[in-house]
Protein backbone atom coordinates (compact mmCIF):
# COMPACT_ATOMS: atom_id res chain seq x y z
CA UNK A 1 0.00 0.00 0.00
CA UNK A 2 1.43 3.38 -1.01
CA UNK A 3 1.92 6.28 1.23
CA UNK A 4 -0.27 8.81 -0.28
CA UNK A 5 -3.03 5.39 -0.58
CA UNK A 6 -6.30 6.86 0.39
CA UNK A 7 -9.50 4.66 0.80
CA UNK A 8 -11.88 6.06 -1.83
CA UNK A 9 -14.78 6.43 0.83
CA UNK A 10 -12.20 9.62 2.13
CA UNK A 11 -10.83 10.09 -1.18
CA UNK A 12 -14.03 11.38 -2.54
CA UNK A 13 -15.28 12.85 0.95
CA UNK A 14 -17.72 15.74 0.31
CA UNK A 15 -15.78 19.11 0.73
CA UNK A 16 -19.04 21.30 -0.30
CA UNK A 17 -22.71 21.62 -0.01
CA UNK A 18 -22.74 20.85 -4.28
CA UNK A 19 -21.06 17.18 -3.55
CA UNK A 20 -23.35 16.37 -0.76
CA UNK A 21 -25.61 13.31 -2.36
CA UNK A 22 -29.43 12.52 -1.77
CA UNK A 23 -29.66 15.62 1.24
CA UNK A 24 -31.16 17.99 -1.05
CA UNK A 25 -33.44 19.30 2.19
CA UNK A 26 -30.72 19.31 4.11
CA UNK A 27 -28.69 21.56 1.94
CA UNK A 28 -31.57 23.83 1.00
CA UNK A 29 -32.24 24.48 5.01
CA UNK A 30 -28.85 25.18 5.60
CA UNK A 31 -27.70 27.18 3.11
CA UNK A 32 -30.77 29.80 3.35
CA UNK A 33 -29.74 29.76 7.08
CA UNK A 34 -26.29 31.24 6.24
CA UNK A 35 -27.63 33.49 3.21
CA UNK A 36 -30.30 35.06 6.17
CA UNK A 37 -27.42 35.03 8.61
CA UNK A 38 -29.98 33.00 10.88
CA UNK A 39 -27.11 30.65 12.61
CA UNK A 40 -28.16 28.68 15.42
CA UNK A 41 -26.32 27.85 18.35
CA UNK A 42 -26.67 24.32 18.27
CA UNK A 43 -27.66 21.88 15.96
CA UNK A 44 -28.44 17.77 16.10
CA UNK A 45 -28.03 16.21 12.54
CA UNK A 46 -29.42 12.56 13.08
CA UNK A 47 -29.73 9.87 10.07
CA UNK A 48 -28.16 6.59 9.33
CA UNK A 49 -24.46 5.73 9.13
CA UNK A 50 -22.73 6.24 6.32
CA UNK A 51 -25.41 9.32 4.71
CA UNK A 52 -23.49 12.76 5.64
CA UNK A 53 -23.78 13.60 8.63
CA UNK A 54 -19.96 14.28 9.99
CA UNK A 55 -19.57 15.50 6.22
CA UNK A 56 -22.46 18.03 6.53
CA UNK A 57 -21.45 19.06 9.90
CA UNK A 58 -17.48 20.30 8.32
CA UNK A 59 -18.90 21.75 5.41
CA UNK A 60 -20.96 23.58 7.48
CA UNK A 61 -18.44 24.68 9.79
CA UNK A 62 -16.34 25.75 6.45
CA UNK A 63 -19.11 27.82 5.32
CA UNK A 64 -18.77 29.58 8.25
CA UNK A 65 -14.97 30.31 8.77
CA UNK A 66 -14.27 30.56 5.60
CA UNK A 67 -12.26 34.08 5.04
CA UNK A 68 -15.13 34.53 2.63
CA UNK A 69 -17.60 34.26 4.58
CA UNK A 70 -20.26 33.07 5.82
CA UNK A 71 -20.91 31.77 2.39
CA UNK A 72 -22.61 28.58 1.07
CA UNK A 73 -19.55 27.82 -0.96
CA UNK A 74 -16.17 27.60 0.84
CA UNK A 75 -13.02 28.61 -0.91
CA UNK A 76 -11.70 25.49 -0.02
CA UNK A 77 -8.27 27.54 0.06
CA UNK A 78 -7.79 29.47 3.36
CA UNK A 79 -6.17 28.47 6.25
CA UNK A 80 -9.56 28.13 8.18
CA UNK A 81 -10.92 25.55 4.79
CA UNK A 82 -7.60 23.59 4.73
CA UNK A 83 -7.63 22.68 8.73
CA UNK A 84 -10.99 21.76 8.90
CA UNK A 85 -10.64 19.33 5.81
CA UNK A 86 -7.59 18.22 7.62
CA UNK A 87 -9.48 17.88 11.08
CA UNK A 88 -6.54 20.00 12.45
CA UNK A 89 -8.53 23.57 13.13
CA UNK A 90 -8.21 24.81 16.27
CA UNK A 91 -11.54 26.80 16.33
CA UNK A 92 -12.93 23.33 14.91
CA UNK A 93 -13.06 20.52 17.24
CA UNK A 94 -14.38 17.56 16.83
CA UNK A 95 -15.09 15.16 19.87
CA UNK A 96 -15.79 11.32 19.73
CA UNK A 97 -18.28 11.04 22.21
CA UNK A 98 -18.09 7.00 22.63
CA UNK A 99 -14.24 7.79 24.05
CA UNK A 100 -14.86 10.88 26.10
CA UNK A 101 -18.26 9.59 27.27
CA UNK A 102 -18.07 10.75 31.14
CA UNK A 103 -18.68 13.89 32.84
CA UNK A 104 -14.97 14.62 32.75
CA UNK A 105 -15.23 15.03 29.12
CA UNK A 106 -18.25 17.20 29.49
CA UNK A 107 -16.06 19.25 32.27
CA UNK A 108 -13.16 19.57 29.70
CA UNK A 109 -15.71 21.03 26.87
CA UNK A 110 -16.78 23.48 29.13
CA UNK A 111 -13.58 24.73 29.87
CA UNK A 112 -13.12 25.37 26.53
CA UNK A 113 -16.50 26.81 25.07
CA UNK A 114 -15.40 30.19 27.02
CA UNK A 115 -11.99 30.60 24.86
CA UNK A 116 -12.58 33.29 21.88
CA UNK A 117 -12.12 31.70 18.38
CA UNK A 118 -8.16 31.94 17.24
CA UNK A 119 -8.78 32.94 13.05
CA UNK A 120 -12.50 32.30 12.57
CA UNK A 121 -15.65 34.06 12.90
CA UNK A 122 -16.86 31.24 15.26
CA UNK A 123 -16.02 28.12 17.58
CA UNK A 124 -17.61 25.28 16.64
CA UNK A 125 -17.84 21.85 18.30
CA UNK A 126 -18.59 18.78 16.28
CA UNK A 127 -19.69 16.12 18.93
CA UNK A 128 -19.89 12.52 16.93
CA UNK A 129 -22.02 9.85 18.38
CA UNK A 130 -23.69 12.06 21.05
CA UNK A 131 -25.67 9.38 21.98
CA UNK A 132 -22.82 7.68 23.83
CA UNK A 133 -22.10 10.50 26.35
CA UNK A 134 -23.75 9.32 30.12
CA UNK A 135 -26.98 11.18 31.13
CA UNK A 136 -24.47 13.18 34.12
CA UNK A 137 -22.49 14.29 31.13
CA UNK A 138 -25.95 15.79 29.31
CA UNK A 139 -27.22 17.28 32.42
CA UNK A 140 -23.67 18.66 32.82
CA UNK A 141 -24.12 20.32 29.46
CA UNK A 142 -27.54 21.32 29.49
CA UNK A 143 -27.05 24.88 30.58
CA UNK A 144 -24.08 25.27 28.12
CA UNK A 145 -26.41 24.35 25.29
CA UNK A 146 -29.30 26.46 26.54
CA UNK A 147 -27.06 29.81 27.40
CA UNK A 148 -23.53 29.41 25.17
CA UNK A 149 -21.00 32.35 24.85
CA UNK A 150 -21.49 34.52 21.38
CA UNK A 151 -20.26 32.71 18.34
CA UNK A 152 -20.32 29.15 19.59
CA UNK A 153 -22.36 26.56 17.76
CA UNK A 154 -22.48 22.36 18.58
CA UNK A 155 -23.23 20.40 16.06
CA UNK A 156 -24.21 17.09 17.62
CA UNK A 157 -24.47 13.36 15.33
CA UNK A 158 -25.47 10.17 16.08
CA UNK A 159 -27.16 7.60 14.75
CA UNK A 160 -29.68 6.47 17.40
CA UNK A 161 -31.55 9.96 18.64
CA UNK A 162 -33.94 8.51 20.84
CA UNK A 163 -31.27 7.94 23.57
CA UNK A 164 -30.14 11.40 23.34
CA UNK A 165 -31.84 13.70 26.58
CA UNK A 166 -34.73 14.72 25.58
CA UNK A 167 -33.73 18.23 27.14
CA UNK A 168 -30.81 18.41 24.76
CA UNK A 169 -32.66 17.63 21.62
CA UNK A 170 -35.08 20.32 22.82
CA UNK A 171 -32.32 22.98 22.65
CA UNK A 172 -30.80 21.70 19.12
CA UNK A 173 -32.27 22.20 15.61
CA UNK A 174 -32.82 18.31 14.72
CA UNK A 175 -32.13 17.78 10.75
CA UNK A 176 -32.85 14.11 9.82
CA UNK A 177 -30.63 12.54 7.21
CA UNK A 178 -32.58 10.12 4.89
CA UNK A 179 -31.04 7.11 3.21
CA UNK A 180 -29.39 7.46 -0.02
CA UNK A 181 -31.59 5.77 -3.07
CA UNK A 182 -30.00 3.07 -5.02
CA UNK A 183 -29.90 5.28 -8.21
CA UNK A 184 -28.28 7.70 -6.27
CA UNK A 185 -25.49 5.60 -5.29
CA UNK A 186 -25.40 3.95 -8.27
CA UNK A 187 -24.79 7.40 -10.43
CA UNK A 188 -22.21 8.52 -7.98
CA UNK A 189 -20.51 4.89 -8.05
CA UNK A 190 -20.12 4.78 -11.46
CA UNK A 191 -18.79 8.54 -11.50
CA UNK A 192 -15.67 7.43 -9.35
CA UNK A 193 -14.95 4.24 -11.57
CA UNK A 194 -14.74 6.10 -14.24
CA UNK A 195 -12.57 8.63 -12.51
CA UNK A 196 -10.44 5.66 -11.05
CA UNK A 197 -10.20 3.67 -14.31
CA UNK A 198 -12.34 0.62 -12.68
CA UNK A 199 -13.70 -2.02 -14.80
CA UNK A 200 -17.54 -2.81 -13.59
CA UNK A 201 -20.43 -3.35 -14.78
CA UNK A 202 -23.45 -1.34 -14.10
CA UNK A 203 -25.69 -4.30 -12.91
CA UNK A 204 -22.21 -4.96 -10.58
CA UNK A 205 -23.07 -0.93 -9.51
CA UNK A 206 -26.68 -1.77 -8.81
CA UNK A 207 -25.86 -4.68 -7.01
CA UNK A 208 -23.21 -2.72 -4.45
CA UNK A 209 -26.28 -0.12 -4.01
CA UNK A 210 -28.73 -2.03 -3.23
CA UNK A 211 -27.30 -4.22 -0.36
CA UNK A 212 -25.56 -1.20 1.61
CA UNK A 213 -28.70 -0.53 2.76
CA UNK A 214 -28.73 3.68 1.74
CA UNK A 215 -25.23 4.20 3.10
CA UNK A 216 -23.04 6.04 0.81
CA UNK A 217 -19.75 5.68 2.40
CA UNK A 218 -20.49 1.62 3.06
CA UNK A 219 -20.93 1.18 -1.07
CA UNK A 220 -17.76 3.24 -1.62
CA UNK A 221 -15.86 0.94 0.73
CA UNK A 222 -17.16 -1.95 -1.35
CA UNK A 223 -16.09 -0.82 -4.53
CA UNK A 224 -12.93 0.13 -2.71
CA UNK A 225 -12.66 -3.47 -2.12
CA UNK A 226 -13.03 -4.69 -5.49
CA UNK A 227 -11.41 -2.45 -7.19
CA UNK A 228 -8.44 -4.62 -7.19
CA UNK A 229 -9.98 -7.31 -9.13
CA UNK A 230 -11.01 -4.74 -12.06
CA UNK A 231 -7.34 -3.87 -12.78
CA UNK A 232 -7.45 -6.77 -15.15
CA UNK A 233 -10.90 -7.46 -15.71
CA UNK A 234 -14.35 -6.16 -15.56
CA UNK A 235 -16.21 -6.68 -12.50
CA UNK A 236 -19.40 -8.58 -12.71
CA UNK A 237 -22.61 -9.02 -10.31
CA UNK A 238 -21.33 -12.54 -10.03
CA UNK A 239 -18.41 -11.33 -8.35
CA UNK A 240 -19.98 -8.86 -5.65
CA UNK A 241 -22.45 -11.29 -4.69
CA UNK A 242 -19.88 -13.64 -3.71
CA UNK A 243 -18.13 -10.96 -1.95
CA UNK A 244 -20.87 -10.09 -0.33
CA UNK A 245 -21.67 -14.30 0.62
CA UNK A 246 -25.18 -13.93 -1.30
CA UNK A 247 -26.17 -17.08 -3.51
CA UNK A 248 -26.17 -16.06 -7.39
CA UNK A 249 -29.49 -15.95 -8.83
CA UNK A 250 -28.43 -18.59 -11.19
CA UNK A 251 -28.29 -20.96 -8.39
CA UNK A 252 -31.42 -20.00 -7.09
CA UNK A 253 -33.27 -20.59 -9.95
CA UNK A 254 -31.24 -23.69 -10.73
CA UNK A 255 -32.53 -25.00 -7.37
CA UNK A 256 -36.23 -23.89 -7.50
CA UNK A 257 -36.63 -26.07 -10.53
CA UNK A 258 -35.35 -28.78 -8.78
CA UNK A 259 -37.99 -27.94 -5.80
CA UNK A 260 -40.37 -27.59 -8.85
CA UNK A 261 -39.59 -30.94 -10.41
CA UNK A 262 -39.54 -32.56 -6.96
CA UNK A 263 -35.68 -33.84 -6.96
CA UNK A 264 -35.08 -34.22 -3.56
CA UNK A 265 -31.89 -35.55 -4.28
CA UNK A 266 -30.20 -32.91 -6.64
CA UNK A 267 -32.05 -29.96 -4.22
CA UNK A 268 -29.85 -31.35 -1.46
CA UNK A 269 -27.00 -32.08 -3.30
CA UNK A 270 -27.00 -28.68 -4.39
CA UNK A 271 -27.46 -27.05 -1.11
CA UNK A 272 -24.80 -28.70 0.26
CA UNK A 273 -22.60 -27.30 -2.70
CA UNK A 274 -23.68 -23.83 -1.50
CA UNK A 275 -23.20 -24.70 1.87
CA UNK A 276 -19.68 -25.77 1.39
CA UNK A 277 -18.68 -22.90 -0.62
CA UNK A 278 -19.16 -20.53 2.61
CA UNK A 279 -23.34 -19.62 2.46
CA UNK A 280 -24.43 -20.18 5.98
CA UNK A 281 -28.17 -21.73 6.53
CA UNK A 282 -29.17 -18.22 7.48
CA UNK A 283 -27.72 -16.39 4.90
CA UNK A 284 -28.83 -18.85 1.98
CA UNK A 285 -32.54 -18.51 3.61
CA UNK A 286 -33.08 -15.39 3.61
CA UNK A 287 -31.27 -14.90 0.11
CA UNK A 288 -34.10 -17.95 -1.37
CA UNK A 289 -37.03 -16.12 0.77
CA UNK A 290 -35.68 -12.87 -1.28
CA UNK A 291 -35.26 -14.21 -4.29
CA UNK A 292 -38.76 -16.16 -4.24
CA UNK A 293 -40.31 -12.86 -2.98
CA UNK A 294 -38.80 -11.18 -6.25
CA UNK A 295 -40.35 -13.79 -8.45
CA UNK A 296 -43.79 -12.90 -6.71
CA UNK A 297 -43.82 -9.59 -7.38
CA UNK A 298 -42.39 -10.38 -11.49
CA UNK A 299 -45.31 -12.54 -11.80
CA UNK A 300 -47.75 -10.31 -9.96
CA UNK A 301 -46.46 -6.77 -12.53
CA UNK A 302 -48.34 -6.01 -14.92
CA UNK A 303 -44.79 -4.34 -16.62
CA UNK A 304 -42.41 -6.79 -15.00
CA UNK A 305 -39.05 -4.53 -16.62
CA UNK A 306 -40.21 -1.79 -14.24
CA UNK A 307 -39.52 -3.30 -10.97
CA UNK A 308 -35.54 -3.52 -10.95
CA UNK A 309 -36.35 -0.24 -8.34
CA UNK A 310 -38.00 -2.96 -5.89
CA UNK A 311 -35.90 -5.59 -6.09
CA UNK A 312 -31.72 -6.47 -6.87
CA UNK A 313 -32.91 -8.00 -9.87
CA UNK A 314 -31.64 -6.95 -13.75
CA UNK A 315 -33.44 -6.92 -16.94
CA UNK A 316 -32.08 -9.85 -17.99
CA UNK A 317 -33.16 -11.49 -14.39
CA UNK A 318 -36.68 -10.37 -15.05
CA UNK A 319 -36.84 -11.72 -18.51
CA UNK A 320 -35.67 -15.39 -17.34
CA UNK A 321 -37.90 -15.08 -15.11
CA UNK A 322 -41.23 -14.40 -17.50
CA UNK A 323 -40.01 -17.28 -19.88
CA UNK A 324 -40.04 -19.51 -17.02
CA UNK A 325 -43.59 -18.67 -16.37
CA UNK A 326 -43.49 -20.17 -12.88
CA UNK A 327 -47.22 -20.96 -10.96
CA UNK A 328 -47.24 -17.94 -8.38
CA UNK A 329 -49.30 -20.53 -6.22
CA UNK A 330 -46.37 -22.85 -6.42
CA UNK A 331 -43.89 -20.38 -5.49
CA UNK A 332 -46.33 -18.71 -2.69
CA UNK A 333 -46.59 -21.91 -1.45
CA UNK A 334 -43.15 -22.67 -1.20
CA UNK A 335 -42.20 -19.34 0.30
CA UNK A 336 -45.10 -19.83 2.82
CA UNK A 337 -42.86 -23.18 3.80
CA UNK A 338 -39.42 -21.61 3.67
CA UNK A 339 -40.89 -18.79 6.14
CA UNK A 340 -41.92 -21.46 8.35
CA UNK A 341 -38.31 -23.70 8.80
CA UNK A 342 -36.70 -20.00 8.21
CA UNK A 343 -38.01 -19.35 12.00
CA UNK A 344 -36.52 -22.83 13.35
CA UNK A 345 -33.02 -21.89 11.51
CA UNK A 346 -32.85 -18.62 13.46
CA UNK A 347 -32.40 -20.24 16.59
CA UNK A 348 -31.45 -23.72 15.94
CA UNK A 349 -28.12 -25.59 17.36
CA UNK A 350 -27.89 -27.23 13.61
CA UNK A 351 -29.29 -24.72 11.65
CA UNK A 352 -28.29 -26.64 8.13
CA UNK A 353 -30.70 -29.37 8.96
CA UNK A 354 -33.88 -27.33 9.18
CA UNK A 355 -32.32 -26.25 5.72
CA UNK A 356 -32.38 -29.57 4.36
CA UNK A 357 -35.56 -30.22 6.06
CA UNK A 358 -37.40 -26.99 4.05
CA UNK A 359 -35.97 -28.24 1.04
CA UNK A 360 -37.66 -31.70 1.14
CA UNK A 361 -41.06 -30.36 2.20
CA UNK A 362 -40.73 -27.82 -0.78
CA UNK A 363 -40.16 -30.27 -2.87
CA UNK A 364 -43.39 -32.37 -1.71
CA UNK A 365 -45.73 -29.43 -2.33
CA UNK A 366 -46.31 -29.78 -5.94
CA UNK A 367 -46.56 -33.62 -5.93
CA UNK A 368 -48.35 -33.59 -2.20
CA UNK A 369 -51.81 -35.21 -2.74
CA UNK A 370 -55.05 -33.00 -1.91
CA UNK A 371 -55.87 -33.41 1.30
CA UNK A 372 -59.51 -35.30 1.71
CA UNK A 373 -60.79 -35.09 5.28
CA UNK A 374 -62.52 -38.66 6.21
CA UNK A 375 -65.57 -37.57 8.66
CA UNK A 376 -66.16 -40.44 11.56
CA UNK A 377 -69.35 -42.40 10.84
CA UNK A 378 -71.93 -40.61 13.36
CA UNK A 379 -75.14 -43.17 13.81
CA UNK A 380 -77.45 -40.49 14.73
CA UNK A 381 -80.72 -42.63 16.07
CA UNK A 382 -84.21 -40.80 16.16
CA UNK A 383 -86.51 -40.89 18.65
CA UNK A 384 -90.10 -40.38 17.24
CA UNK A 385 -92.50 -37.72 18.33
CA UNK A 386 -94.62 -38.81 20.89
CA UNK A 387 -98.26 -37.15 22.12
CA UNK A 388 -99.98 -37.66 25.12
CA UNK A 389 -103.38 -37.77 25.27
CA UNK A 390 -105.28 -38.57 28.56
CA UNK A 391 -109.19 -38.37 29.19
CA UNK A 392 -110.90 -34.95 29.96
CA UNK A 393 -107.47 -33.43 30.07
CA UNK A 394 -105.56 -30.54 27.67
CA UNK A 395 -103.76 -32.20 25.25
CA UNK A 396 -100.13 -31.79 25.75
CA UNK A 397 -97.62 -32.12 22.71
CA UNK A 398 -93.85 -32.56 23.52
CA UNK A 399 -90.97 -32.71 20.66
CA UNK A 400 -88.15 -33.66 21.26
CA UNK A 401 -85.32 -33.40 19.16
CA UNK A 402 -82.92 -36.32 17.76
CA UNK A 403 -80.60 -37.44 20.15
CA UNK A 404 -77.11 -37.95 18.87
CA UNK A 405 -75.72 -40.89 20.24
CA UNK A 406 -71.96 -41.31 19.17
CA UNK A 407 -69.75 -44.53 19.77
CA UNK A 408 -66.04 -43.46 20.68
CA UNK A 409 -63.55 -44.98 18.30
CA UNK A 410 -61.18 -47.49 20.88
CA UNK A 411 -57.95 -46.38 20.69
CA UNK A 412 -55.62 -49.62 19.23
CA UNK A 413 -53.60 -51.22 21.99
CA UNK A 414 -49.95 -51.52 20.94
CA UNK A 415 -49.90 -55.53 20.61
CA UNK A 416 -52.94 -54.51 17.50
CA UNK A 417 -50.70 -51.80 16.38
CA UNK A 418 -47.58 -54.85 16.16
CA UNK A 419 -50.13 -57.17 14.14
CA UNK A 420 -50.88 -55.20 11.89
CA UNK A 421 -47.76 -53.74 11.05
CA UNK A 422 -46.35 -57.01 10.19
CA UNK A 423 -49.20 -58.32 8.47
CA UNK A 424 -48.30 -55.46 5.52
CA UNK A 425 -45.53 -54.74 3.29
CA UNK A 426 -41.86 -53.83 4.40
CA UNK A 427 -43.00 -50.24 3.25
CA UNK A 428 -45.94 -50.72 6.26
CA UNK A 429 -43.44 -51.52 8.54
CA UNK A 430 -40.92 -48.33 7.69
CA UNK A 431 -44.19 -46.49 7.63
CA UNK A 432 -44.99 -47.34 11.26
CA UNK A 433 -41.78 -47.28 12.79
CA UNK A 434 -41.17 -43.45 11.40
CA UNK A 435 -44.76 -42.40 12.27
CA UNK A 436 -44.41 -43.75 15.83
CA UNK A 437 -40.77 -40.80 16.06
CA UNK A 438 -41.55 -38.58 19.03
CA UNK A 439 -39.65 -35.77 18.05
CA UNK A 440 -40.88 -34.05 14.90
CA UNK A 441 -37.16 -32.97 13.61
CA UNK A 442 -36.28 -36.92 13.60
CA UNK A 443 -39.46 -37.63 12.29
CA UNK A 444 -39.07 -35.55 8.86
CA UNK A 445 -35.44 -36.50 8.55
CA UNK A 446 -35.67 -40.09 8.39
CA UNK A 447 -39.29 -39.96 5.99
CA UNK A 448 -37.39 -38.04 3.98
CA UNK A 449 -33.49 -38.81 3.89
CA UNK A 450 -33.92 -42.22 4.87
CA UNK A 451 -34.76 -44.58 1.98
CA UNK A 452 -35.81 -48.26 2.37
CA UNK A 453 -33.14 -50.70 1.33
CA UNK A 454 -34.50 -54.40 2.56
CA UNK A 455 -35.86 -55.66 5.27
CA UNK A 456 -35.56 -59.22 7.04
CA UNK A 457 -36.47 -60.87 9.58
CA UNK A 458 -34.16 -58.93 12.35
CA UNK A 459 -32.56 -56.04 10.11
CA UNK A 460 -33.98 -52.92 8.62
CA UNK A 461 -31.05 -51.51 5.68
CA UNK A 462 -31.62 -47.56 5.34
CA UNK A 463 -29.98 -45.91 2.11
CA UNK A 464 -28.64 -42.13 2.72
CA UNK A 465 -27.25 -40.05 -1.03
CA UNK A 466 -23.51 -39.03 1.08
CA UNK A 467 -21.84 -39.92 4.10
CA UNK A 468 -22.63 -36.25 5.33
CA UNK A 469 -26.31 -37.34 5.67
CA UNK A 470 -25.28 -40.47 7.63
CA UNK A 471 -23.20 -38.62 10.06
CA UNK A 472 -26.28 -36.61 10.77
CA UNK A 473 -28.58 -40.52 11.01
CA UNK A 474 -25.96 -41.57 13.46
CA UNK A 475 -26.18 -38.58 16.00
CA UNK A 476 -27.57 -39.19 19.39
CA UNK A 477 -30.32 -37.66 19.14
CA UNK A 478 -31.76 -38.64 15.73
CA UNK A 479 -30.74 -42.26 16.20
CA UNK A 480 -32.12 -42.45 19.92
CA UNK A 481 -35.50 -41.25 18.83
CA UNK A 482 -35.29 -43.87 15.56
CA UNK A 483 -34.59 -46.56 17.91
CA UNK A 484 -37.06 -45.79 20.53
CA UNK A 485 -40.23 -45.53 17.90
CA UNK A 486 -39.00 -49.33 16.69
CA UNK A 487 -38.93 -50.54 20.57
CA UNK A 488 -42.39 -48.77 20.80
CA UNK A 489 -43.81 -50.41 18.06
CA UNK A 490 -41.78 -53.68 17.84
CA UNK A 491 -40.45 -54.17 20.88
CA UNK A 492 -36.78 -54.00 19.79
CA UNK A 493 -36.72 -56.34 17.57
CA UNK A 494 -34.97 -54.43 14.44
CA UNK A 495 -31.44 -53.18 13.72
CA UNK A 496 -30.78 -51.02 11.69
CA UNK A 497 -27.95 -50.60 9.40
CA UNK A 498 -27.30 -47.22 7.39
CA UNK A 499 -25.31 -47.60 3.67
CA UNK A 500 -24.74 -45.06 1.50
CA UNK A 501 -26.91 -45.01 -1.88
CA UNK A 502 -25.22 -45.93 -5.26
CA UNK A 503 -23.49 -48.36 -7.52
CA UNK A 504 -25.23 -51.80 -6.69
CA UNK A 505 -26.94 -49.94 -3.60
CA UNK A 506 -30.60 -48.88 -4.56
CA UNK A 507 -33.53 -47.87 -2.77
CA UNK A 508 -37.12 -50.02 -2.83
CA UNK A 509 -39.32 -48.35 -5.64
CA UNK A 510 -42.42 -46.70 -4.50
CA UNK A 511 -41.61 -46.12 -0.69
CA UNK A 512 -43.20 -43.03 0.27
CA UNK A 513 -43.39 -42.32 4.05
CA UNK A 514 -45.58 -39.26 4.81
CA UNK A 515 -44.80 -38.51 8.78
CA UNK A 516 -48.27 -37.69 10.25
CA UNK A 517 -47.98 -35.28 13.32
CA UNK A 518 -50.52 -36.01 16.17
CA UNK A 519 -52.78 -32.93 16.43
CA UNK A 520 -54.23 -31.66 19.79
CA UNK A 521 -57.04 -33.16 21.65
CA UNK A 522 -59.76 -30.56 22.19
CA UNK A 523 -60.90 -30.77 25.50
CA UNK A 524 -64.85 -32.06 25.05
CA UNK A 525 -67.84 -29.72 24.52
CA UNK A 526 -71.20 -30.83 26.27
CA UNK A 527 -74.50 -29.52 24.51
CA UNK A 528 -77.61 -29.28 25.76
CA UNK A 529 -80.43 -29.81 24.17
CA UNK A 530 -83.62 -27.91 24.58
CA UNK A 531 -87.65 -29.49 25.10
CA UNK A 532 -90.22 -27.95 23.04
CA UNK A 533 -93.09 -27.70 24.48
CA UNK A 534 -96.50 -27.29 22.93
CA UNK A 535 -100.21 -27.22 25.23
CA UNK A 536 -103.87 -25.86 25.29
CA UNK A 537 -104.56 -22.23 26.95
CA UNK A 538 -106.47 -24.31 29.76
CA UNK A 539 -102.81 -25.91 30.03
CA UNK A 540 -101.62 -24.66 33.52
CA UNK A 541 -98.67 -26.82 34.77
CA UNK A 542 -95.63 -26.32 32.26
CA UNK A 543 -93.77 -29.45 31.19
CA UNK A 544 -90.29 -29.43 32.80
CA UNK A 545 -88.82 -32.34 30.93
CA UNK A 546 -85.05 -31.81 29.16
CA UNK A 547 -82.51 -34.16 27.50
CA UNK A 548 -78.90 -34.24 27.70
CA UNK A 549 -76.57 -35.31 25.45
CA UNK A 550 -72.79 -35.66 24.92
CA UNK A 551 -70.41 -34.63 22.19
CA UNK A 552 -67.12 -35.66 22.00
CA UNK A 553 -65.66 -33.21 19.60
CA UNK A 554 -61.79 -34.31 19.54
CA UNK A 555 -63.28 -37.03 17.41
CA UNK A 556 -64.57 -35.26 14.48
CA UNK A 557 -62.42 -33.76 12.03
CA UNK A 558 -61.87 -29.67 11.73
CA UNK A 559 -64.72 -29.10 8.92
CA UNK A 560 -66.96 -30.95 10.96
CA UNK A 561 -65.95 -29.48 14.04
CA UNK A 562 -66.96 -26.01 12.49
CA UNK A 563 -70.71 -27.22 11.51
CA UNK A 564 -71.12 -28.10 15.15
CA UNK A 565 -70.17 -25.14 16.23
CA UNK A 566 -72.48 -23.51 14.05
CA UNK A 567 -75.48 -25.42 14.88
CA UNK A 568 -74.62 -25.13 18.48
CA UNK A 569 -73.54 -28.66 18.66
CA UNK A 570 -76.95 -30.28 16.75
CA UNK A 571 -76.53 -32.64 13.80
CA UNK A 572 -79.14 -31.87 11.37
CA UNK A 573 -79.92 -35.34 9.31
Amino acid sequence: MSENYLPLFRKYRPQSFKDLVGQENLVKALTNAIELNRIAHAYLFCGPRGTGKTSSARIFAKSLNCVEGPTVEPCQKCASCIDITNATGMDVIEIDAATNRGVEGAEDLIAQVHYAPVSGKYKIFIIDEVHMLTATAFNALLKTFEEPPENVIFILATTEPHKVLETIVSRCQRFDFRRITVDDITKRLREISDIENIKITDDALFCIAKNVSGGLRDSLALLDQVSILGAKEEITKDTIEELLGKVTFDRLIKLLDLIIEGDIEKSLELIDDIYLKGSEPRNLCENFMEFLRNIIITLSAKEPQNITKFSALTKEDIQTIVTKNYDKNLVSDILNTAIEYFKEVKFATNPYLWVELMIIEAARIKNAPKKVEIQPEIRVQKQEVKTVVQPQEPKKEVIQEPKEIVQEQPQETKEQVQIQAQSGSEFDIWSTIVNSIESVPAKFFYSGMAKLVEIDDNRIILGFINQNVITQAKSELKHKALIDGEKRTFGGKYVFEFVQLGGDIKPLEGAVVKPVVKPQVKPQIQKEEKTVEHSTQEDSEPAEQKVQSKVNMSTYSPKVQEMLEAFSGKIID
